[in-house]
């Protein structure tokens, strides 16, 4: 009984891991909505923990919270997202004014891609007007 107590603290920290691509960048935090994610950003590619609890949430509603949460700590456009409902990565297109627009997130729409591998595949493309509550 008592190896179960550090086994389980063991367990539960490493829930917000990042990937081994993003091992060692430091978390940008960032909230969206009901959704708090910790985004890191390796050259054009992103990556985004939720770190908030929300009752069984699914990818397609989670999707366009992580898009606006890494376009809001990039600056860039976020064409692409594949994961699940924890952890999403993402495809970054920057423009000139990225470094601008750092900080200001869009709202975001999704749409699920056909895809045959395991993890889920969205395109999204910002809608019109900036998404409230985006720093905490």
């Amino acid at each position: 009984m008592r190896w179960f107590a550090p086994f389980l603290l063991l367990a539960l920290g490493a829930c917000a891991q990042p990937g081994p691509a993003f091992y060692g960048v430091a978390p940008v935090p960032v909230t969206v909505g009901q959704s708090r994610f910790d985004v890191r950003i390796v050259g054009r590619h992103a990556q985004a923990i939720r770190l908030s609890r929300e009752w069984a949430p699914r990818t397609a509603s989670v999707a366009p919270r992580a898009a606006a949460a890494i376009a809001a700590a990039s600056g860039c456009d976020v064409p692409r997202l594949w994961g699940d409902q924890a952890m999403i990565e993402a495809l970054l297109v920057c423009g000139p004014d990225a470094s601008r627009r750092r900080g200001t997130a869009r709202a975001y729409e999704c749409r699920t891609v056909p895809t045959h591998r395991r993890w889920t595949e969205l395109a999204c493309r910002p809608r019109g007007g900036a998404t409230t509550g985006i720093f905490p």
